[in-house]
């Protein structure tokens, strides 16, 4: 359990969380598996012929179609529970310290809240500090630190995570509230290596896939579209790559579609993006600390999200320039630029 923002009032380490979902179904694994992502086959890092590995908990391996049980593997059956926390909720109720669940929807519904389109790529498969280490593949912002003073740099891959992880961090205030470390998805728990040479084998096996995947660049998730369950999404909208609300790994309760839509290297929308880049949250000492001083002007005080949020249909799936001709389109995007350039960068 991570270092929780009022640990006094903290009463139930509960599990739900808002983050991504990496479950796919595969012939390797479980039969019920559901899919929500073909980007990452994470059976090239899972070493399920125990090649490499002696012994792990009862789980098995937790993604690339999850455990398919006896005869076919001899871990606990279970489907794909992959993912990726970028909010830890906890419980739904606050006199247990956490955050009720009606608080999410309308932080969502009212535009406090930007979700982008999420691209992301995975950066390395590691062994975290645990003895046994869990295995987990990271999905860090990299570089760590944006170059805030050149606006024609690039922004870092994965940056997305951060951001909505900073807006969450800010708006909402709850005992429960924490992060489980840098943003990765757990594959195995408990893992013991033959030998110092065959864990030594395994990292490189995994450098392979790891080096094609950043070769290949980000990538959308949700490509589906797919709903909570699995099934493929009846209406779907331009942008599907959005965030998952979880009870716990294994029940995913609800999908948040974006509503910042790309592209994100205009200067106004870049200047927004790199605001909530600029810090990180210390899990040390609870409090913010400064990444590096951005070079922007402060903004007017009297501007929030909802000032610049694009609009949301109420299923959140409508691309918002549906239906609009080509100078309908422009006068939407000089208006959009306007109120980028005078919104409220440093919230809280």
């Amino acid at each position: 359990m991570g270092p929780v923002l009022d640990a006094k009032k903290h009463k139930v380490d509960g599990l739900a969380f808002l983050g991504l979902s990496l479950a796919m179904k595969t012939d390797v694994g479980h039969p019920d598996s559901i899919t929500h992502q073909t980007a990452f086959d994470y059976n090239l890092v899972q070493d399920r012929e125990y090649k490499y590995l002696k012994s792990t908990d009862d789980n098995g391996w937790l993604g690339g179609g999850g455990e398919p049980g006896p005869p076919k593997s001899w871990k606990l059956a279970a489907k794909d529970s992959a993912h990726v926390e970028i909010l830890r909720i906890g419980t739904y109720e606050p006199a247990l310290g956490g955050l009720p669940k009606e608080a999410i929807y309308e932080a969502m519904a009212s535009g406090n809240i930007l979700i982008p389109e999420i691209d992301v790529v995975p950066t390395a498969v590691v062994a975290n500090g645990d003895k046994p280490p869990e295995l987990e593949i990271r999905f860090d912002m990299d570089p760590a630190v944006p170059d805030f003073d050149d606006l024609d740099a690039p922004l870092p891959v994965n940056w997305q995570l951060k951001f909505i992880h900073n807006q969450l961090f800010k708006h909402f205030q709850f005992p429960s509230r924490f992060c489980p470390g840098p943003f990765h998805s757990t594959i195995l728990r408990k893992a013991e290596f033959r030998s110092e040479d065959h864990r030594k084998g395994y990292f490189e096996m995994c450098d392979k896939a790891i080096k094609k995947w950043r070769q290949d660049g980000p990538k959308l998730l949700n490509e589906g579209p797919w709903e909570p369950d699995g099934t493929k999404k009846k209406n779907p909208g331009k942008h599907n790559s959005g965030v998952w609300l979880f009870t716990d790994r294994n029940n995913i309760t609800d999908y948040i579609a974006p509503n910042f839509y790309p592209p994100y290297d205009t200067p106004n929308k870049k200047q927004m993006i790199l605001a909530f880049l600029r810090e990180t949250w210390d899990e040390d000492s609870l409090s913010w600390k400064k990444c590096e001083k951005i070079s922007v002007e402060e903004p007017p005080t009297d501007f929030t999200l909802s000032d610049f949020i694009f609009s949301r249909s109420p299923s959140n799936q409508l691309p918002r320039n549906e239906g609009k001709t080509t100078a309908d389109v422009n006068a939407d995007e000089e208006a959009e630029e306007a109120a980028l350039a005078a919104a409220n960068l440093c919230i809280g």
